[in-house]
């Protein structure tokens, strides 16, 4: 899963943002962080915003900012609180009730989430604490700052045994970040941690899983040396975290160039295991569309995901056919057995984080979607074309900044083919069965009908059935 904000306007005032970080120590685990805010070259009018704190993220909680104390040059600045609630997001919002006169600085403890018996596994956004340390994603615990651009973050260790570390995507000790929203994009990790590092590149966890780690972490670089090849990317920085999970399932959640993936003690866990997650949540990098109203472009993300996660690890090599197969079946499975599929994209997101067989629909529609996009792009260009260049083409206006949408990825589709795909992708965003077409993943592999029982019901409904043939895997 993929969770990105977009389209935040009017930060054009130079400033910048200090933060520091403070964990504590306490029976072998984070028990608590202090986080330091100082705001210089910046100034707030009376009754303007200065900070808002993401509470909840899709039903994940964020963190509350205990022992919050706001002041400036001229001492305590006195705000007025509220709250908004834009779905699928909790704010907290401040606004101050006087000018303000210099630097200001903000001060809260957070603490690591506290599991109840009744939570389940979702997306990893929550600041939560294990033997060893605690991660979490940057919003969860750090506030944003209204026209916040530069920001600068350190740590203080001082509370912390001997060794520890305080590492975030963008690395360790003192960094630096070109705007706030990047950094709270960031995962950040604190305490006794392990680690395997190359360069940029890190793999970081704290309870000792079940797997081969090291297996694991150099599959991983690997697989993103290779994935940075094709989707042209520059950029060296990239880091993995690790949590262990106290729920029965376990999953992954990508943010700015990293990703954080979980483990438990009652399913398999092993590289095979966790090959096809692994890959998902890395394409996440690359791949995006403004989803804003949210849910309206997460076919895209997640369709792309789902796909270039079997389909480069195939090329590369490091993915069997057999493997491959397995991978798509799954997925095709969960797809057509979902009693949600007639539901259309933006009806499936307003009750995807109450019903989750509404949040996981758009993966398979959005990997059929795609696949039959590609075959009818090859079909029209003899071959010379296929979905990978519209991947590219939308990539390449995303770095140039600009906006992108539903209608960028149709027009990318007719420049490159030809083709008008319009009413295809109308009958997928609306919830139509989508019929998958023959010839895809270069006709590597063959669709036979089947039959299966639909998830819940049992009622019989139709799916396809993967198999391979005896042709050269893509490109």
């Amino acid at each position: 899963m993929c969770l990105k904000e977009h389209g935040k306007e009017g930060r054009h005032q130079m400033s910048l943002t200090q933060i520091n970080l403070k964990p504590y120590w306490d029976e072998n685990t984070i028990d608590r962080m202090d986080v330091t805010i100082k705001i210089t070259g910046l100034s707030y009018k009376e009754g303007e915003r200065l900070c808002s704190m993401q509470l909840s993220t899709v039903t994940i909680p964020g963190c509350e900012p205990n022992a919050l104390q706001i002041c400036d040059e001229s001492g305590a600045v006195l705000v007025k609180e509220s709250e908004e609630t834009p779905y699928p997001y909790h704010w907290r919002r401040w606004n101050v009730q006087r000018g303000t006169e210099g630097n200001v600085k903000i001060n809260y403890t957070v603490y690591p989430r506290e599991i109840k018996p009744t939570d389940i596994c979702g997306p990893y956004f929550d600041f939560r604490a294990e033997k060893g340390g605690a991660n979490s994603a940057g919003f969860s615990f750090l506030m944003d700052i209204e026209k916040a651009e530069e920001c600068e973050l350190s740590w203080d260790m001082s509370a912390m045994p001997e060794k520890s570390r305080g590492v975030c995507t963008l690395g360790e000790h003192k960094v630096k970040a070109k705007t706030l929203d990047r950094l709270r994009e960031c995962y950040f990790a604190m305490g006794q941690l392990n680690a395997i590092e190359e360069g940029d590149f890190g793999f970081y966890w704290m309870s000792q899983p079940p797997f081969d780690v090291k297996e694991v972490a150099e599959y991983t670089k690997k697989l993103f040396g290779q994935m940075q090849k094709f989707f042209k990317d520059t950029e060296k920085v990239y880091r993995i975290f690790v949590r262990k999970d106290p729920f029965l399932t376990s999953g992954g959640t990508a943010l700015y160039r990293s990703y954080l993936f979980g483990w438990n003690t009652t399913q398999p866990c092993s590289l095979e295991d966790k090959k096809a997650i692994l890959a998902h949540e890395m394409v996440h990098n690359w791949p995006q569309l403004n989803d804003n109203p949210y849910g309206v472009t997460t076919w895209y993300s997640e369709g792309t995901a789902e796909y270039y996660s079997v389909l480069l690890p195939l090329r590369l090599g490091l993915m069997t056919d057999d493997e491959a197969i397995l991978e798509l079946q799954k997925r095709t499975d969960a797809y057509y057995s979902n009693p949600t599929r007639a539901l259309g994209d933006e009806e499936a997101a307003a009750i995807c984080w109450k019903d989750r067989r509404a949040q996981r629909l758009v993966y398979g529609r959005g990997m059929i979607f795609v696949i039959n996009t590609d075959i009818m792009i090859r079909k029209a260009t003899n071959g010379a074309h296929s979905i990978d260049d519209v991947v590219l083409d939308i990539l390449q206006k995303d770095r140039a900044g600009i906006q992108l949408g539903n209608e960028v990825f149709l027009t990318s589709v007719k420049k490159i083919s030809g083709l008008d795909v319009r009413s295809e992708w109308e009958d997928m965003h609306t919830g139509k069965e989508i019929i998958p077409l023959i010839g895809g993943f270069y006709g590597h592999f063959a669709l036979v009908e089947k039959e299966i029982d639909e998830a819940d019901t049992g009622k019989k409904v139709r799916s396809w059935t993967w198999i391979k043939q005896e042709t050269k895997k893509g490109k």
